[in-house]
């Protein structure tokens, strides 16, 4: 016996998800459905969370796991609400939510709301509107990535500044508020561009040479909620080029100490990551291309 066609609507409208609580009221006893999961035609994702393994796993499953797994009310937010709109240049490996519930679910960030944000259904999973979570990362992420994620927004039509400053007036007390009205202001960051003569020069380098298109400045959100922004990298395949100068990377002993933090975190989640420095792109540019060339025939990205 297969899965049963009871489920199939479910699992078709919530990106091949259904609670234990959504089978019981399809019509399936608590035996059927744990005989499901013991031959694994279901697979648990959260408590009381399932997901067909036939269905791909995807961003938005991840999403709407969250969401049924924290319970009525809950909603894609923070970060995670940014990468499931969409922003170039950024993935979030971690699963965050907006709620009123105190329950805590191994796996999920919960930010607690006494007052329902502004929300929204997008492909089936209640999310944040657009300009809420422009105002939520505001308490998350650096000004000058904020000002280029709204202009990008913006850009795009994904918001407009009006509905941003209305939301902006709407909850005035969010310790986000004054960063977004700072970012607006300021708009510093329109373009993306390389912070050094040598990190410009390592991206040159590696077009010259014929590598695939590189991403500059690739935003990422680790599973275990920390933000980190990579120099050059194939974000499709977690390998990342990093440009560390002398003086910068060992101006103290906490910035040290953070860099190999920040690169133990990445690692974890998968990313592979070299790093050169200036004197290496200066001197030494066969071996970068050398090491990059091994590093992606690993991968069978290059031939």
């Amino acid at each position: 016996m297969g899965m049963h066609a009871e489920l199939d609507p479910i699992l078709v409208k919530q990106h091949s998800l259904v609670t234990r609580q959504q089978a019981w009221e399809a019509g399936l006893s608590m035996r059927q459905i744990d005989h499901l999961l013991t031959r694994q035609l279901l697979l648990p994702v959260h408590r009381g969370v399932f997901r067909d393994p036939a269905g791909p796993q995807t961003m938005d499953q991840r999403a709407l796991a969250a969401v049924l797994a924290s319970g009525a009310g809950a909603v894609v937010s923070h970060r995670l609400a940014v990468a499931v709109r969409g922003m170039p240049n950024y993935q979030c490996l971690l699963s965050e939510i907006s709620g009123s519930g105190r329950r805590r679910i191994p796996g999920i960030v919960a930010h607690r709301s006494t007052r329902p944000p502004d929300q929204e259904v997008l492909r089936g999973i209640p999310i944040t509107s657009a300009a809420r979570t422009m105002v939520d990362v505001g308490t998350q992420i650096g000004q000058g990535l904020l000002g280029r994620w709204i202009e990008t927004w913006v850009s795009s039509k994904l918001l407009t500044l009006d509905d941003l400053e209305a939301q902006l007036d709407d909850i005035k007390g969010h310790a986000g508020v004054p960063v977004v009205r700072r970012a607006i202001t300021s708009r510093t960051l329109t373009m993306a561009a390389a912070d050094s003569a040598a990190e410009a020069e390592l991206g040159l380098l590696l077009r010259r040479h014929g590598f695939p298109p590189l991403t500059l400045h690739h935003a990422v959100t680790t599973t275990s909620g920390f933000d980190f922004e990579l120099d050059w990298s194939y974000p499709d395949w977690m390998i990342a080029f990093e440009l560390d100068g002398y003086g910068v990377h060992l101006r103290s002993l906490d910035a040290f100490e953070h860099d190999r933090f920040r690169r133990n975190e990445l690692s974890i989640d998968g990313w592979s990551i070299l790093t050169f420095t200036s004197r290496m792109v200066r001197n030494r540019p066969k071996t970068i291309v050398g090491q990059v060339e091994r590093t992606l025939r690993g991968q069978a990205l290059v031939s």
